[in-house]
C-alpha cells in the first residue's frame, strides 16, 4: 500500500516538470544579462557616436599628453579610466595616408601618415587585441555585469562589431582615410599606442 502511494506521489511530482535544454539549465544558473543583447544596438547608437565625439586630433592629443603633469591629470583632463586600477583610455582622430597594410597575421594592422607627420599603427583584425573599446564606453562598467566572464564576453562582442565595421570599409594603400578609436595607456606616450577603431571614414566617403 505504501510503495502504491509513493508511486501515485512521484507520477504527479514528474507531471509538473519539464525536461530543459543544456543551454536553458546554464541561463537559470546565470541569467543572461540584457547588455549582451544588445551589443550591436549600443555599438551603433552609443559606442561609437561617443568615440567620435570626444576624439581629439592625434598631434593635438599628443602634444596635449605631453603637457600634462603625470597620467593622472591627463586621464582626468583628457580621457577616461573607469576604475583605478585600469589602463587610461583616450579617444583619437587620426587623418592621413594609408600607408601599409599587413594581414599577414590575424592581428592585422595599418599604418597611417597623420598629418601631424606621426605614422599611426590601427588594429584592422580580424582579432583586435585589448578591451579598449568597451573599457572606453562611459555608458558601462563592470558593475553592470558583476562577472568577470561575461564581462569578458561583451568585450569580444565589443570587438566583434569593430570588426565587422572594418571589413565593411576596406582600405587600400594609398588611400586617405580618417580613424576615430581609442587607445590605453599606463603612462604618457612618447608616441600614440596602437590605436582600436570605432569609426573609418575612407576620403570621400563613409
Amino acid at each position: 500500500m505504501y510503495r502504491k502511494a509513493w508511486l501515485a506521489l512521484a507520477i504527479i511530482a514528474l507531471g509538473g516538470c519539464r525536461i530543459v535544454s543544456e543551454k536553458e539549465l546554464a541561463d537559470l544558473k546565470s541569467p543572461p544579462n540584457p547588455h549582451m543583447a544588445e551589443a550591436a544596438k549600443t555599438w551603433q547608437e552609443k559606442l561609437v557616436p561617443q568615440v567620435v565625439q570626444l576624439a581629439r586630433p592625434a598631434g593635438e592629443l599628443l602634444t596635449a599628453l605631453h603637457a600634462a603633469k603625470d597620467i593622472d591629470t591627463a586621464c582626468k583632463t583628457l580621457g577616461y579610466r573607469a576604475q583605478d586600477e585600469n589602463p587610461c583610455i583616450f579617444y583619437v582622430k587620426v587623418t592621413g595616408n594609408v600607408e601599409k597594410i599587413d594581414t599577414v597575421s590575424r592581428s592585422g594592422k595599418m599604418t597611417l601618415k597623420d598629418t601631424s607627420g606621426a605614422d599611426v599603427v590601427v588594429q584592422i583584425g580580424p582579432t583586435i587585441r585589448g578591451t579598449q573599446l568597451r573599457d572606453g564606453y562611459k555608458g558601462l562598467s563592470y558593475g553592470d555585469f558583476n562577472d568577470q566572464v561575461l564581462y569578458g564576453d561583451y568585450g569580444r562582442a565589443i570587438n566583434d562589431q569593430a570588426v565587422k565595421m572594418i571589413q565593411a570599409t576596406p582600405l587600400k594603400t594609398g588611400e586617405q582615410a580618417e580613424v576615430y578609436g581609442v587607445f590605453s595607456a599606463w603612462d604618457i606616450p612618447d608616441a600614440l599606442p596602437d590605436v582600436t577603431p570605432a569609426k573609418i571614414v575612407r576620403a570621400g566617403g563613409q
